[in-house]
């Protein structure tokens, strides 16, 4: 192979004219050049090295156009403008394909998972439906389960457009509906987020605004901890990120104002709640070396009107904060606080509404249960948790976690009167894990939880209260 190709082969001929050159003069003069003849060799020895820039100059203009103009074939996959994606044949859209498999096997402590045809406490620690004690269902004992229905795919989306980057994602799992576990084992599918942003906008399902992605529990249960705003919903949102440390957000948010608690005596249907304004969600962000910290609120809109006279609204609102502290050897502490009227969904575990409604005017012995021509009253609930964690890194492979949580939901007894009863007040959780993650996107992990439930009732000394324990394992295989 000829080594010495363009350019090279020029300094060669350059070099060896120039050294002909000198050669040549000192035979013809028999003598040493005078200073005349030097300059005028160094003359021609520059006009030869303006020759030779010109023409490596040409040769790398001729080299960057061809590889600009190189293209993959119409029909070849590329790679995309985001890790782990690709592009489509003919198309400037990147888009990728991942998700995990998940297994969860566990065994409840102190209650079913199940009974019969029913769930129970379900396959997420929900601690809000842990049977009170003495009850049939707590008189049963635990059971044992395992499935794969939290199983996630994920499709992502990128594609350059004259007004930015346009994105998208569409999520789901198998936590829709559960098959015949005698037969089938199948599961129905779900959307998890759904969604599109351009620029600042985005539009569509995912984690509502509220929420404190950031801080989030590292918990191998889905359901979490006590205490934590956990909510997807449809959204509107905007963001601007002020400088690289800090961003804020605003959006319109799905209301379904319509979970709501019924009162006792009363012919009230949740058909008679209407979502006239969708909720209105602020949040600020603050990432840095040290941690990140997270503020939002939300403002509500509630009306109630059954079209024969009864009609009343009112405003709602909640605040939350979250803070993550990052601690020695990539360990982290993590805590959020959450509270408002109104607030009973976005709280995950304090679901038993998110206002009560009765009679404008008293009646039979100073209650206000709902009758016929009394008028309607709607007060927003006080609910408010908190919680916190501590995640500690062993090592690269090895990590632990310790949560725990707690929520209120003030239930009004003197209005709600005998429907007071069986609706939870107060709930605690506490969970402990070990994840270990032998090779890269593989999680194992066993987890220990334990729940606690205080329901309300009309008289006093009758209270209920149950509790629950769960111990879990879980294997996660991304990809």
């Amino acid at each position: 192979m000829n080594m010495y190709t363009g350019a090279g082969k020029m300094r060669i001929a350059l070099a060896s004219s120039a050294a002909a050159m000198a050669l040549f003069a000192g035979q013809a003069f028999g003598e040493e050049p005078t200073a005349e003849m030097k300059a005028e060799l160094r003359a021609r020895l520059e006009v030869l090295k303006d020759r030779l820039q010109q023409v490596e100059d040409n040769q790398r203009a001729a080299s960057t156009d061809a590889s600009v103009h190189r293209v993959a074939p119409a029909q070849a996959v590329t790679g995309g403008d985001f890790a782990g994606s690709w592009k489509l044949p003919g198309s400037d859209t990147s888009i990728s394909f991942s998700g995990y498999i998940k297994t969860d096997a566990f065994f409840t402590i102190g209650a079913p998972q199940n009974s019969g045809a029913a769930a129970v406490i379900g396959d997420s620690f929900l601690v809000s439906a842990i049977p009170v004690d003495a009850s049939v269902n707590a008189r049963q004992g635990g059971d044992f389960r395992m499935h794969a229905r939290r199983s996630r795919l994920r499709f992502t989306s990128a594609t350059p457009t004259d007004w930015g980057r346009l994105t998208t994602r569409l999520e789901g799992d198998f936590a829709g509906g559960s098959g015949n576990e005698r037969f089938s084992n199948s599961n129905l599918f779900r959307v998890r987020q759904a969604f599109g942003s351009m620029g600042p906008v985005l539009a569509g399902q995912t984690q509502s605004t509220f929420n404190d992605a950031d801080s989030a529990p590292d918990l191998l249960d889905p359901g979490g901890t006590a205490g934590e705003t956990d909510v997807r919903q449809a959204q509107i949102r905007y963001t601007w990120d002020a400088m690289k440390t800090l961003g804020f957000d605003v959006a319109i948010e799905n209301p379904e104002q319509r979970n709501l608690r019924n009162v006792a005596n009363a012919a009230v249907s949740n058909a008679n709640f209407q979502d006239k304004m969708p909720d209105f969600v602020a949040r600020m962000r603050w990432k840095d070396s040290w941690g990140a910290l997270n503020i939002a609120g939300v403002v509500r809109h509630f009306n109630y009107d059954d079209g024969a006279g009864a009609q009343d609204d009112a405003l709602g609102y909640g605040l939350r904060a979250g803070a993550t502290i990052n601690a020695w050897n990539k360990s982290n502490f993590k805590f959020s606080v959450a509270g408002g009227q109104g607030l009973g969904r976005y709280m995950d575990t304090t679901n038993n509404g998110d206002v009560t409604v009765t009679c404008r005017d008293a009646h039979t012995a100073g209650r206000v249960n709902m009758v016929a021509g009394c008028g309607a009253r709607l007060t927003p609930s006080t609910a408010y948790g908190m919680w916190g964690s501590y995640t500690h890194v062993f090592t690269d492979m090895i990590r632990s976690n310790i949560v725990g949580g707690y929520s209120y939901n003030k239930v009004d007894v003197a209005k709600l009167g005998p429907a007071a009863n069986g609706i939870f007040e107060t709930v605690k959780t506490i969970h402990a894990n070990v994840i270990w993650s032998p090779v890269r996107r593989v999680d194992i992990g066993a987890e220990f939880m334990y729940g606690w439930r205080q329901n309300a009732a009309a008289a006093a000394g009758t209270e209920k209260s149950g509790e629950a324990g769960r111990a879990q394992v879980s294997f996660l295989y991304n990809f």
